[in-house]
C-alpha cells in the first residue's frame, strides 16, 4: 500500500508504504525512500546516506519481528529535512541494541534517532517497536 496526496506534492503530505517484515521487501522501500528525497532536491551524497539509514532501519526491525507481520514506514518531508518512521511488531521485549554497528551507522547518517518500543499487545501478538529519524538538507 502507498499513500501520498498529489494535492500538496511531497512537502507537507506523508508518503505511506506498508510491505511484509522480511528483507525481501527491502528494495521495495529503499527504491521508494530514493525517489522521494531525490525529487525533494537532496544531493546525491545525501540521497546515498538516507538509502542507508532507510535499509539499516527497516533491517533492524525486520531481526525483531514477529511472524507474518509488516513494516510501514512514513516519510515526511519538510522545507529543510526529511523525517521517516519505520515500525513494526517485535517478537520479543527490547529495544535495537544501541551499541550495534547498525546502529552506529543510524547515528552518523542522520541527525537525530530514537527507537521505541510499546508494552506486548494481544491484538499483534507482539510489542510493537518503532525506530524513526531525522536528516536535514545540507549534511552531506
Amino acid at each position: 500500500m502507498i499513500n501520498t496526496s498529489a494535492e500538496q506534492g511531497l512537502h507537507g503530505a506523508p508518503v505511506e508504504i506498508r510491505v511484509a517484515a522480511s528483507a525481501t521487501q527491502l528494495p521495495i522501500v529503499r527504491g521508494l525512500a530514493e525517489t522521494l528525497v531525490l525529487l525533494s532536491d537532496f544531493t546525491l551524497d545525501e540521497v546515498a546516506d538516507i538509502r542507508l539509514a532507510v535499509d539499516e532501519a527497516c533491517s533492524t526491525l525486520i531481526g525483531l519481528a514477529a511472524p507474518d507481520t509488516s513494516l510501514q514506514c512514513v516519510f515526511s518531508i519538510g522545507d529543510t529535512e526529511l523525517r521517516v518512521l519505520v515500525a513494526g511488531v517485535a517478537s520479543r521485549e527490547g529495544l535495537p541494541d544501541a551499541r550495534s554497528f547498525g546502529w552506529h551507522v543510524l547515528r552518523t547518517l542522520t541527525d537525530a534517532v530514537d527507537a521505541r518500543q510499546d508494552p506486548f499487545d494481544q491484538q499483534v501478538s507482539g510489542y510493537p517497536t518503532a525506530v524513526e529519524f531525522r536528516r536535514a538538507r545540507g549534511k552531506a
